[in-house]
């Protein structure tokens, strides 16, 4: 797998990774590989996997310490973001391989991936729990936990891939940009 993340960083598509190219990578024959994946595409899937489960780590541990509801929504919607940008080819995956969230049925492969459609799951659950935590303590004027969270989390998507593009824009400062962004969305106080 570490083999598989590394070509994914390096080349930014899922058909990079050969089971000839990781195995090159490990030092070993490609038909090794079998007794632990069928196949590629089963390797992508558990890198996707882990990626969500790292993402969701790095949300935790932006948060952590944090008391007030208002800091922890902002520092963990800041950690999506900066993972976002500090890891475009993976990030990316995310949102390429994830059957479930095009409404496909999950396979053999797909057993370990978080369900996002259940907004009680995955890191989907901790932008629904701040929002729902700040609503609670009167710091955010938001009514609905799940529609201000999709659209918080749409307009996170967009800037990470508007801002990580390298498109050339007169880009105001990042940490402006992103607190406004939280805060007008998640109508924080």
């Amino acid at each position: 797998m570490s083999a598989a993340r590394a070509i994914l960083i390096e080349e930014g598509y899922e058909s990079a990774v050969t089971l000839r190219g990781v195995a090159r990578r490990v030092g070993i024959a490609p038909q090794s590989i079998y007794p632990h994946f069928d196949g590629p595409d089963e390797i992508v899937q558990a890198v996707t996997v882990e990626t969500f489960a790292e993402l969701g780590r790095f949300i935790a541990h932006a948060k952590t310490g944090i008391e007030a509801p208002r800091d922890r929504l902002l520092a963990g919607c800041r950690a999506y973001i900066a993972f976002g940008l500090s890891n475009p080819n993976l990030y990316g995956l995310l949102f390429r391989r994830n059957r479930l969230l095009r409404g496909e049925e999950a396979g053999p492969a797909d057993t370990a991936q978080p369900d996002t459609r259940d907004p009680d799951g995955g890191p989907f659950a901790y932008l629904m729990d701040g929002i729902r935590q700040c609503i609670a303590d009167g710091s955010s004027a938001a009514t609905s936990v799940l529609s201000t969270a999709v659209q918080l989390w749409t307009a996170m998507h967009g800037l990470v891939l508007l801002r990580g593009s390298g498109y050339q824009f007169p880009w105001p400062d990042l940490s402006q940009t992103e607190t406004e962004l939280i805060s007008s969305i998640a109508k924080l106080r």
